[in-house]
């Protein structure tokens, strides 16, 4: 503590590097996806390794690094939109998002693949009504 009793951040410890005892023992990504995933969270959290089942939260992460994980993945062109802060709020795994990403690609592709004949699409005016 320092003299105005805040805390005095130079008497702190550095956080480890090593990889925090997960329950589950590491497993390796297989897919580019769970690579790509596991290599941005292991860049984020400055970790050895990032196994696919280990858990963002429980290696260290916090809301505040969720938004850098988003833009990291983001970067790469088969993953922009596709993937929300909710969607890793909600799979905190590498490899529950790369299956979530795989997941959405497909349904982008197979959507983007239906629309060929769509029809064009209606001008609307700043009323609401259609041309």
């Amino acid at each position: 503590m320092t003299t105005n009793g805040k805390v005095d951040d130079t008497a702190l410890p550095d956080p480890p590097s090593s990889r925090p005892e997960p329950s589950r023992s590491y497993t390796a990504p297989d897919s580019a996806a769970e690579r790509r995933v596991a290599r941005v969270r292991q860049q984020q959290l400055t970790l050895d390794r990032v196994g696919v089942h280990d858990n963002f939260f429980d290696s260290g992460g916090n809301s505040l690094r969720l938004p850098a994980v988003l833009a990291a993945l983001q970067k790469h062109p088969e993953h922009q939109d596709l993937i929300t802060l909710t969607n890793l709020f909600r799979h905190p795994t590498a490899a529950a998002v790369a299956a979530r990403l795989d997941q959405t690609a497909e349904q982008e592709a197979a959507r983007r693949g239906g629309d060929r004949r769509a029809a064009p699409h209606k001008l609307r005016s700043r009323k609401g009504t259609t041309r």
